[in-house]
């Protein structure tokens, strides 16, 4: 007991988005204040991105092919929530993966976990797995099968290197991950499956798309696809 009080003197829980202290008990990782960009309402249910809600359709899906593929994300990838997702890549605060997969448990998980067979992280090449030392999707992804009790396969790999894909153009992102990405193991199940592939940032989905290309090949029948993602491309 006082060595959780000295601890908290010392050093005190921080917010994981605006880094301010945490001042209620009830706030486990982000402030209350922080939670208001949580993108849960007037989104479209495919994409995941906010529209007007005088809008017949969403505009977003009208320009992207998104075929099987469901969006949810946490956050705009904008501002504090940016910050965030890049202080938990580039300087290995790992325990983030913790705290965003408690804000999609409490925003969508309980629904989803009822539909979906496995959780697949998105693979980062080795060269990034060097220099960072841990993948940050694969983080998320075991923390998110702790608490819903869907299993993790991390069945894919980067086999090489490409610029990143947030350097990319939009058209360009296509071109630069095709062929990066093969299956090391795969999935075993033998009828159609859904998969929720999860991710830090969603931009155009090449990514995802190209991880469900190469499943396909090797016979993985995907009935339908998710992606979990903390932050969101607007």
């Amino acid at each position: 007991m006082l060595k959780a009080i000295l601890k908290e003197m010392i050093c005190p829980d921080k917010c994981m988005i605006c880094s301010k202290i945490l001042e209620s008990p009830v706030e486990s990782f982000t402030c209350n204040r922080c939670k208001v960009q949580l993108l849960e309402r007037d989104i479209c249910n495919r994409c995941g991105k906010p529209y007007a809600f005088h809008e017949q359709t969403c505009i977003y899906c009208n320009e992207e092919p998104l075929r099987l593929l469901r969006v949810r994300a946490l956050f705009p990838y904008k501002d504090l929530y940016k910050e965030s997702v890049q202080r938990w890549k580039y300087t290995g605060i790992r325990k983030y993966a913790k705290g965003y997969s408690e804000l999609m448990a409490e925003s969508w998980m309980e629904e989803l976990k009822r539909e979906l067979d496995v959780l697949v992280p998105i693979p980062i090449s080795k060269k990034r797995y060097q220099k960072r030392g841990f993948n940050q999707a694969l983080d998320l992804a075991n923390e998110l099968s702790y608490k819903t009790g869907i299993p993790v396969y991390d069945v894919l790999e980067r086999c090489k290197e490409t610029k990143p894909q947030s350097s990319c153009k939009k058209e360009e992102r296509a071109t630069n991950i095709k062929g990066a990405i093969k299956v090391k193991e795969v999935v075993p199940f033998n009828e159609g499956i859904t998969i929720a592939f999860i991710d830090d940032i969603y931009t155009t989905g090449s990514t995802v798309r190209e991880c469900m290309r190469v499943l396909e090949e090797e016979a993985v029948k995907i009935n339908k696809a998710y992606i979990l993602t903390v932050c969101l491309a607007l």
